[in-house]
């Protein structure tokens, strides 16, 4: 593509793909060719390459794969964040050693992704799909607002109680660059604190229990993830996906125990998980929405102030995508705008309050 705007009057969108393997390479610019908004402007076969690509192309977004010669995918992160704040998509078919994709994600790149395989029994048109919407969204993202999340020394483990329902509940909601936020809430939180989370992302379901398993390494709570019907206790931290959902129920008729279940993927489910909760546990329910595109949550935060819960609505100016609270802004949802911190802080004084 040579035109300096698309059909719809936008500019395409720049992307530099980054591989060692001169077949992927070609893989992934057939993918993106499908795509009118998006020119594959040049491809570098390892971190080095591509961060002198970057300087003689100047493209908007980044492709990058992990396991490279010469400079690997999260060294090449780290100096692209610093040197020049371009959004990033990692394809990498190193998903199941979840270092790589909590590295990634912990530095701010836009999302990692599965390379997509005829032979991994993958919709293979559905994962060409999520390639390009990755790459056009990124193009969107303010890189600039990213804060890499500090690699800090896990603090001593508090006992945790059994099965019974927490004090307060805090469901988060979060689509594209999600996961970079959540980790900066929860990694300033006591390791004694009562509360359970329960956040939702837009991560691939496939990282998301060795994603988990690295960030129990330096969160101050155990990190569940959740893909299956999963026991709800308090002070932990449950991580479930968009791409399917969570909702509550109780485990057995008259019980006070709760399981995490995953239904089918839903239209809205950040407002289904904020509904099921409002639903369940009224006013000792915390709604927040971080950063993300879309307008999923503000139905749910809505239904949680109607039983008197409390909303929280990350600062826009700390949002990579200010859509979700925005959208949320506008509807009068939100009780309260905070900062990262604030929003670590104001959990812990809230929570407190409710376990009284």
């Amino acid at each position: 593509m040579t035109l300096t705007q698309c059909g719809n009057g936008r500019s395409p969108v720049r992307t530099l793909i980054v591989d060692d393997a001169p077949l992927m390479r070609k893989a992934i610019q057939q993918i993106l060719d499908k795509h009118d908004e998006i020119e594959v402007v040049g491809t570098a076969a390892n971190g080095r390459e591509c961060l002198d690509k970057i300087k003689e192309l100047k493209p908007d977004v980044v492709t990058l794969d992990i396991d490279m010669p010469v400079m690997n995918g999260i060294t090449a992160v780290k100096n692209i964040m610093v040197r020049h704040q371009i959004p990033i998509v990692i394809i990498s078919s190193l998903v199941q050693d979840g270092y790589f994709a909590f590295e990634a994600l912990r530095l701010g790149v836009m999302d990692f992704v599965p390379k997509p395989s005829r032979t991994s029994g993958d919709n293979w048109e559905e994962e060409e799909d999520i390639v390009r919407t990755r790459v056009r969204a990124a193009s969107g993202m303010q890189v600039n607002r990213m804060r890499r999340v500090r690699r800090q020394k896990k603090p001593a483990a508090a006992a945790k109680t059994g099965g019974s329902a927490p004090p307060a509940v805090i469901v988060m909601g979060t689509t594209l660059a999600g996961p970079n936020t959540i980790m900066h809430i929860v990694t300033h939180l006591p390791p004694e604190f009562p509360g359970s989370i329960i956040a939702l992302q837009e991560i691939h379901p496939r990282i998301l229990q060795p994603f988990c398993a690295h960030f129990n390494e330096i969160s101050p709570l155990e990190v569940v993830p959740v893909l299956e019907a999963t026991q709800f206790k308090p002070g932990r931290v449950y991580m479930g996906s968009t791409f399917k959902g969570i909702s509550f129920k109780k485990s057995s008729e008259g019980s006070e125990e709760f399981i995490l279940d995953v239904p089918d993927a839903l239209p809205s489910p950040i407002d289904g998980l904020f509904e099921s909760a409002a639903h369940h546990f009224k006013d000792r329910t915390c709604g927040i929405l971080l950063t993300g595109v879309g307008t999923d949550g503000a139905d749910g935060m809505r239904e949680i102030k109607a039983m008197g819960g409390l909303t929280i609505g990350q600062e826009q100016d700390c949002c990579v995508y200010p859509n979700l609270v925005e959208h949320a802004i506008r509807n009068n949802v939100v009780d309260v705008i905070m900062s990262n911190k604030g929003i670590a802080g104001r959990l812990k004084s809230w929570v407190k309050q409710k376990a009284r």
